[in-house]
């Protein structure tokens, strides 16, 4: 029978066939997309496929979605990893992952590194049928997946229907250049094929009057063959067939009709099930034994409808299971989901696989079906797209007016909150606040809707809806703790730093009375914010601490940040390194410690791992539509491209994070990024007149970013050029405001000097400044002090080539092309001979190599995965894919093995 579905299916086979044997050919990874309609045949070309890749050596694993799965995380895929009398994952390896279901980030990491090692060995085929039902875990997992393995021999092949919402173009519009994608789009047999099937199934030529029938079948094989057995079974009353749809229902309640009834009730209820059904969840839910469970099974098989295994029962294909389904009674089936899904519960307690059969029995304002729905959307916030629906599904069944309706809606808004959803969060919440009139629950709402302009960085709109809020006074006091908490991070944004403080305490000091962590933990970030804003670090480094105290590590990552603006940077990588160690070394689980990290290594002029840092953070974002994240990591991948001095491709990324940028304080920074690039450009006016805003209240600086030394030193100099001297004297009265506020610090207190020399052309203070910055672990700070120190004693009749000649060396160092040939101009200018401008490095071709690649090209050539040679170089897989992304840019090489063979050929020449 499988045979004879694919009777024409040749030229389809041929083409998945292609892909496999390229894939292993060349080490690329490659996506085989087989689609069509219902009973085209997408099931038994996988089929096929999966054999014959298994019998050329690949390492196989197969899953299936089923329509009652969408709900389970993963399912399909982890089947197909654990599949077969070969499974791709041992035991252990898989055990490893069950910690990491609800974390879909870290799962899919985990999954990464392990079908990585597996391909180091032989190309490997992972198939995933009927996609179409699969579950949102499992989706994100094949969007992201392809492009992590793209220079490994890993082939996906999944089919799916083509359907509204079109799931295989969801996963294909993810998937880079780096991947083969093969489109197999499965359309009707020819006559002569579905002629040839209907030989294979009766044993003989059919009848003219068959062929007339089976003509009407529009070339699809599934259709085909239920007509055959239709005429079968009438004796071939050719006349009495209808549509085919029609033909499949009346087939089925037909057959149907001649089960004894207990029968009939196995078969409803594994439709209902929608999945294979365990036999012993079959005899619990029938109330049976496993005897008549058994003799049931038996006479569904032998009528045709159902299959068995021994260990499950289900159909042999979806459009009979859906028939099935279909010819149940709408009462009947809502009476079987709402027993499937409390069979769930009671069994397991899983609400989310039971959530679907809860959604398919409920009715208007269903209370159980509603707090079910509810429940799940909780249980499942680390997949936000299926919290979200849930939360709006048990909104949905509410009418206004019933007890739940508010409860369920309120629900809905702190989901939407959670998972970053901030517009949609205030759309209902102000939809329930137009009904509600309980002081608490409206409180509440307005707490949530504060919380989702927080995020969305509207700061003055929070503030003015939380100082509302308090303004009626009839909420509880824990409520009103927190909403004067929010209101305190909203003015944090928007009023005189004093003003900010002193609510923030006021805040603080509430929640600490009514011993609420919430409020306490929202006032202490609040108050951090009101730190950093002034640039008082050793401040916030100690209101960090306090909020430590409260069992709180979502601000791990700014803590470090703080620690890096006091010059604590060994402090900074050993709260890194500890965090990593904690985390199993795979800094991609914990986005923001990744984002402290490239912030690390930036500052410290390590410029490959804060370019490898800042690329695999941008593909984190982006794989988790993480806006903040993804402008950070551009801001960072823009620096380095002007340190570098390749203008073009700074411009490039500033543009592209600026047109996403809505959060006040990132567009603030993108700005000064805008006016950066200006002024690489010689257009130091322009330049201003972009940065002048962002500086007109220096003494309440609400952006932490500000107080930086390296920008308060390159805003200075732009000033200088600019011929604006009180854009100048700003920048001055600005540094020297934060060396007062942070004593001790090098790169703080040696930045205001090397500011204020820079403008009165002091020599001696410019030489302070450079003696107090060669205690700063910064290089480009003192690279930087160098320059204008030397420059200056040259206009000066100095001896300046000394100090100019130390910055080149550091530039050359650190591969700050831009501040060499900044250098080499200045010496130039002064008829200085021998000065040359260090030229950017080459963008292709092996001399392109920076030398952390040059030794990652070494170890992956020498046949180390991603994981064993981050172990080789002290960093993360995802650092070491970065470093290979842009090495098969720049090689044009497109897998690891022709990176090897490259490799090997460079090193015989």
């Amino acid at each position: 029978m499988t045979r004879t579905v694919l009777r024409g299916r040749s030229d389809a086979m041929s083409r998945a066939l292609d892909a496999l044997r390229r894939s292993a050919r060349t080490g690329q990874g490659a996506v085989v997309a087989i689609s069509g309609e219902p009973g085209i045949g997408k099931s038994a070309v996988l089929r096929d496929l999966v054999e014959q890749a298994s019998r050329a050596g690949f390492l196989v694993g197969a899953g299936k979605a089923e329509h009652g799965d969408q709900i389970a995380p993963g399912a399909p895929l982890l089947v197909a990893l654990r599949s077969g009398p070969r499974p791709l994952l041992s035991g252990e390896a898989f055990a490893g992952l069950a910690s990491l279901y609800d974390k879909p980030l870290w799962l899919v990491d985990r999954i990464s590194a392990l079908v990585e090692d597996l391909a180091a060995d032989a190309p490997v085929l992972i198939a995933i049928d009927d996609m179409h039902w699969a579950d949102r875990l499992t989706r994100f997992a094949l969007r992201v997946l392809p492009a992590r393995l793209a220079r490994s021999p890993v082939v996906w092949a999944v089919t799916s229907r083509k359907m509204p919402g079109d799931p295989l173009a969801e996963v294909i519009a993810d998937i880079d250049d780096d991947t083969a994608i093969v489109g197999v789009s499965l359309g009707p047999l020819p006559g002569a094929d579905i002629e040839a099937l209907a030989a294979d199934r009766l044993g003989a030529a059919p009848s003219a009057q068959t062929r007339a029938l089976l003509a009407r079948v529009g070339g699809n094989p599934f259709w085909a063959v239920q007509v055959l057995d239709g005429l079968a079974r009438r004796r071939g009353h050719a006349d009495e067939a209808g549509g085919l749809a029609a033909e499949l229902a009346v087939g089925v309640r037909s057959r149907l009709a001649d089960f004894t009834a207990e029968a009939a009730a196995l078969v409803r209820l594994v439709a209902v099930w929608g999945r294979p059904l365990d036999i012993e969840d079959a005899t619990q839910l029938l109330g049976i034994s496993e005897a008549d469970a058994a003799a049931r099974i038996d006479e569904s098989a032998a009528n045709g409808l159902l299959t068995s295994d021994g260990a499950e029962v289900g159909f042999a294909h979806d459009l009979v299971r859906e028939a099935v389904y279909a010819a149940i009674a709408p009462d009947d089936r809502r009476a079987l989901h709402r027993a499937c899904a409390r069979h769930i519960v009671g069994k397991d307690g899983s609400i989310l696989c039971a959530a679907r059969h809860f959604r398919a029995s409920a009715v208007k304002d269903d209370e159980e079906a509603i707090l079910a729905l509810e429940k799940a959307a909780r249980e499942s916030a680390s997949i936000p797209g299926q919290a979200v629906e849930l939360a709006e599904q048990a909104f949905a069944l509410t009418s206004v007016g019933h007890p739940l309706w508010l409860l369920a809606g309120e629900r809905t808004v702190e989901t939407l909150v959670k998972v970053q959803r901030e517009t949609e969060a205030l759309a209902v919440a102000d939809r329930l606040l137009a009904v509600a009139v309980e002081p608490e629950t409206v409180a509440r709402l307005e707490l949530q809707a504060c919380l989702a302009l927080w995020c969305a960085g509207e700061s003055s709109e929070l503030e003015r809806r939380a100082s509302a809020a308090l303004a009626r006074r009839d909420a509880s006091a824990e409520v009103r703790a927190r909403l004067s908490a929010v209101r305190a991070l909203g003015a944090s944004r928007v009023q005189s730093t004093s003003a900010a403080e002193g609510l923030a305490k006021s805040a603080l000091a509430e929640g600490r009375r009514l011993a609420d962590q919430h409020a306490q933990r929202m006032a202490l970030v609040a108050l951090i914010e009101v730190a950093r804003n002034e640039g008082r670090h050793r401040l916030a480094l100690d209101r960090f601490a306090d909020l430590r105290r409260l069992s709180d590590t979502a601000y791990q990552a700014e803590e470090i940040r703080t620690l890096q603006h006091l010059d604590r940077y060994d402090e900074a990588e050993a709260m890194l390194a500890k965090i990593r160690e904690a985390q199993d070394g795979a800094d991609s689980r914990l986005p923001s410690v990744l984002y402290a990290q490239m912030w690390q290594d930036h500052n410290l002029a390590r410029f490959d791992a804060a370019d490898a840092g800042a690329r695999t953070l941008l593909r984190l974002a982006e794989e988790t539509g993480n806006s903040r994240y993804r402008l950070s990591a551009r801001l960072v991948l823009t620096a380095v491209a002007m340190y570098r001095g390749d203008r073009p491709a700074a411009t490039q990324l500033l543009e592209l994070g600026h047109a996403e940028s809505t959060d006040d304080g990132l567009h603030r920074c993108s700005s000064l990024l805008r006016g950066w690039l200006k002024a690489g450009a010689g257009d130091f006016t322009a330049s201003v007149a972009i940065l002048a805003p962002l500086l007109d209240d220096p003494e309440n600086a609400r952006a932490a970013w500000m107080w930086s030394p390296p920008w308060m030193r390159t805003l200075a100099a732009i000033g200088l050029n600019a011929g604006d001297r009180s854009f100048c004297a700003g920048t001055a009265r600005m540094a020297e405001t934060a060396a007062q506020r942070n004593p001790g610090v090098a790169s703080v207190e040696g930045t205001a000097l090397h500011i204020r020399g820079l403008l009165d052309a002091d020599i001696d203070m410019l030489a302070e400044a450079v003696r107090v910055l060669r205690g700063s672990p910064r290089p480009l700070l003192i690279a930087d002090a160098l320059r204008d120190l030397g420059a200056t004693q040259l206009n000066q009749d100095g001896d300046g080539v000394t100090a100019l000649t130390e910055a080149a060396d550091i530039y050359q160092r650190v591969g700050a092309v831009s501040g060499s040939r900044a250098v080499a101009k200045i010496l130039r200018e002064h008829g200085v001979r021998g000065a040359r401008p260090a030229g950017p490095r080459p963008s292709t071709g092996w001399s392109s190599l920076t030398d952390t690649e040059h030794r990652v090209v070494e170890l992956i050539s020498s046949g180390h995965t991603n994981r064993s040679a981050a172990m080789e170089l002290g960093v993360s897989p995802n650092t070491v894919n970065a470093h290979l992304r842009s090495v098969f840019r720049k090689l044009e090489v497109r897998s690891r093995v022709q990176l090897t063979i490259a490799f090997r050929e460079r090193a015989t020449q």
